[in-house]
């Protein structure tokens, strides 16, 4: 496969910051700097995802993707993913069950851009591409709740376990 997740093991802080108000701020205050990243593979090149600072910051725009291929049959959209260790553009299409990306990489841990603008597109089945962050979202959860967030503290945090149960099969790490 030219794009897959693995979630690994992240360790969560265990502790109850409060004042908190959104999701990204929350998903920062449960995971430490130091434990294991996400690795996203982009043709066969692994990509590194903090849970603390890429993954915090890009879950809105994750949730926003996912639900648009969930309940549109075809469409486009741009992502310009922000995180300074995982700064790249992400032109979007989808249409009968195929979702092709064209992306531009400006910075990412390991100064990997030259080699993943020179192999910059994917493309796979929309159910493939979106059972790819079952598994990180879940993670994602079972950190908040560690650390003592609801939707009754983080409003999104309804959107999140929403779109998780939405998402019927494993990406291909996780599949028996």
């Amino acid at each position: 496969m030219d794009f897959y997740i693995q979630a690994s093991n992240p360790v969560f802080l265990k502790e109850f910051t409060g004042g908190d108000e959104c999701l990204s701020d929350a998903i920062e205050s449960s995971f430490p700097l130091f434990t294991e990243n996400a690795i996203l593979m982009w043709n066969h090149i692994a990509i590194p995802l903090s849970y603390k600072y890429d993954l915090s910051y890009m879950v809105d725009d994750i949730l926003t993707l996912l639900n648009h291929l969930s309940t549109k049959q075809d469409g486009e959209m741009v992502i310009h993913w922000l995180p300074d260790t995982f700064r790249s553009d992400w032109e979007i299409q989808w249409s009968e069950q195929v979702i092709k990306i064209s992306s531009r990489w400006e910075c990412t841990v390991g100064h990997l851009e030259s080699k993943l603008n020179k192999n910059s597109e994917i493309s796979m089945t929309v159910d493939d591409f979106v059972q790819e962050w079952k598994k990180v979202l879940g993670v994602i959860i079972e950190g908040l709740i560690t650390c003592g967030y609801s939707e009754l503290v983080i409003a999104d945090m309804k959107k999140l376990k929403s779109m998780y149960s939405k998402i019927t099969g494993n990406g291909v790490l996780y599949r028996n």
